[in-house]
């Protein structure tokens, strides 16, 4: 064992404590910048505990101009770069319950401090209006243009799906937000909403129709998550840590992270894609561990499944049309689209004749989840044998 042993960022979702803490870190600051720099407005949907908060983070740090955390990194190199500060607001949802009191609590709580770093004086009873406000005065301020940063928008209304007045309770407070964004155009330069839901047919978004959908682009679908270059790249030492304890070579080792960890795919031609959150605990216990499904499982796919009157197994298929991966709201989809934006089922290979994706569990890790966390739901009629029997065969992880 080396005297100074990788360390991992595990729970770690800021990008100046990884980077100040001297963690392990995947370098995504050119494809982050690359990002920045194409558009405008985006919308990015992936599984929970994927990377999307960290993405945000690095992003935040860049608009900082906090350059001195990027020595080393690609960005910190690159030429041309504009590190002038700019304002920065990041509204993070992720603390939020489904509960009108707590989510206007947690918007007045960012919106607050915002208008305090702005010295906004006029405070009026509109959130949305606010929201406007401390965006219009941060740019007359600071003569910049402002960047926002929306982690997790869709939490409070998975979590409500199960009760239609509490959705529409949800949306009423969240679509003022939003729409704000169209009206202050003028005063930014960037915006991006992460979720694990797709937005297409959610009515808060109806004032904001010029969000660019990047879940499925294949030019950032490794912009979350760890590829097996970059395992090889920014993780080797741990990998061989790893390897010497368990008494196999190298190679090996990273069989065993690829069978457990890797497998995902979020595009027509993207490549295999580690979860970053298990990849990253796995390393530092310097075990095989299968915790995903214990945090990255949204309550509300459990009360879904179990309010089915079917069978589960009679509403999944492996095979599904493009438009329905692609353009649909977890609101109204079917439970094999629901099961893939949840990360238990990932894109195996895409048919362009039919223009069909074929689907599959990613990795060993995910098949335990999948039996553990969704097999109680299952027809009592059925053993548990003949449960895993009969799935199994339909959904091959190789």
């Amino acid at each position: 064992m080396t005297d100074n042993p990788q360390k991992y960022p595990v729970g770690i979702e800021t990008f100046s404590e990884i980077i100040e803490g001297g963690y392990a870190y995947a370098d995504k600051t050119e494809l982050i910048y690359k990002l920045i720099q194409s558009g405008k407005y985006y919308f990015l949907s992936r599984p929970r505990r994927f990377g999307k908060s960290l993405m945000l983070s690095t992003m935040e740090a860049y608009f900082q101009g906090r350059k001195d955390l990027f020595d080393g990194l690609w960005l910190g190199s690159a030429e041309g770069v504009d590190w002038t500060p700019r304002p920065v607001f990041r509204l993070n949802f992720i603390s939020a319950k489904a509960d009108e009191s707590d989510l206007q609590t947690v918007i007045i709580r960012h919106l607050m401090e915002w208008e305090a770093t702005y010295n906004v004086i006029d405070i009026l009873d509109s959130l949305g209006q606010r929201f406007y406000n401390v965006i219009k005065k941060a740019y007359d301020t600071t003569g910049k243009k402002v960047a926002i940063l929306i982690d997790e928008y869709d939490k409070v209304l998975v979590n409500s799906l199960h009760d239609a007045t509490q959705l529409e309770k949800m949306k009423d407070i969240l679509k003022p937000l939003f729409s704000i964004l169209k009206d202050a155009d003028r005063y930014i330069e960037f915006a991006i909403l992460t979720g694990v839901s797709r937005f297409s047919k959610l009515s808060i978004f109806s004032d904001l129709n010029n969000l660019q959908d990047i879940s499925f682009d294949d030019r950032y679908c490794t912009i979350c998550g760890i590829t097996e270059d970059e395992l090889r790249t920014y993780f080797a030492p741990g990998v061989e840590e790893f390897a010497l304890e368990r008494g196999i070579d190298f190679e090996a080792m990273m069989q065993v992270l690829k069978d457990n960890y890797d497998g995902y795919h979020f595009s027509d031609n993207c490549p295999d894609i580690y979860n970053p959150f298990s990849l990253i605990n796995s390393l530092d216990a310097r075990k095989i561990l299968h915790r995903w499904f214990e945090s990255g499982t949204p309550s509300f796919l459990m009360k879904r499944i179990n309010s089915e009157e079917e069978d589960i197994r009679e509403m999944l298929s492996p095979v599904i049309s493009s438009y329905a991966l692609t353009n649909t709201s977890i609101s109204d989809t079917n439970l094999t689209n629901i099961l893939y934006q949840t990360g238990y089922l990932t894109i195996k290979s895409y048919d362009p004749e039919e223009d069909e994706y074929i689907l599959g569990i990613p990795n060993k890790e995910v098949a335990t989840g999948f039996y553990k966390q969704l097999f109680p739901y299952l027809s009592d009629s059925v053993s548990d044998s003949q449960k895993e029997t009969r799935t199994i065969d339909r959904w091959i992880i190789d």
